[in-house]
């Protein structure tokens, strides 16, 4: 069976020839030329496939698939060595732009096996891309595991509350008995 997206490189808007000589464009650190690379890549049929591979390739440097190199980071959650590192902000989809809060991990098996036997994954339930990640499934889980303890948190801060509120009631109704 043919695979669709095996030569999508041939089919994106920047290896067009009217777009040959404006490849510069996407590894240029000037805001402008980042900018103007992403209105290609916006036009692009397959920027769904150029983002996928620029995550799971960890294509740090440049735009690709309508993202530059910090959003790239942010997404794979490492610096700009590419060593992986805690941020106070999470990943976000880099397809639709979905919250952390909207992006799930799971280890699947690697199609050849290989070394590893598994991968780990991010997906976004609002849109359902994938793409393969270590950092960014770290990240993802640190997230939920974060929003979990918070959540615990709440619930306990107002069991304590309301446990106040009813003892309160009940030694104001004590107060109020006549003797």
């Amino acid at each position: 069976m043919i695979d669709p997206f095996e030569h999508w490189q041939e089919q994106a808007a920047c290896a067009k020839p009217a777009n040959r000589d404006k490849i510069e464009l996407f590894f240029s650190n000037k805001k402008a030329d980042q900018r103007a690379a992403k209105d290609i890549c916006w036009t692009c049929p397959v920027m769904t496939q150029c983002i996928k591979s620029a995550l799971e390739n960890k294509h740090i440097e440049g735009v690709w698939g309508g993202l530059d190199s910090r959003q790239i980071r942010r997404t794979l959650s490492v610096n700009w060595d590419g060593q992986e590192i805690r941020r106070k902000r999470f990943p976000k989809c880099p397809s639709c732009d979905a919250r952390t809060l909207d992006l799930i991990t799971k280890t699947v098996e690697r199609p050849n096996g290989g070394r590893w036997a598994t991968m780990r994954v991010v997906e976004c339930t609002d849109c359902g891309f994938e793409w393969q990640s270590r950092t960014s499934a770290n990240a993802v889980d640190a997230y939920h595991a974060q929003r979990a303890e918070r959540m615990i948190r709440a619930e306990k801060d107002i069991a304590k509350k309301r446990a106040a509120s009813r003892r309160k009631k009940a030694a104001s109704a004590k107060k109020s008995e006549p003797k």
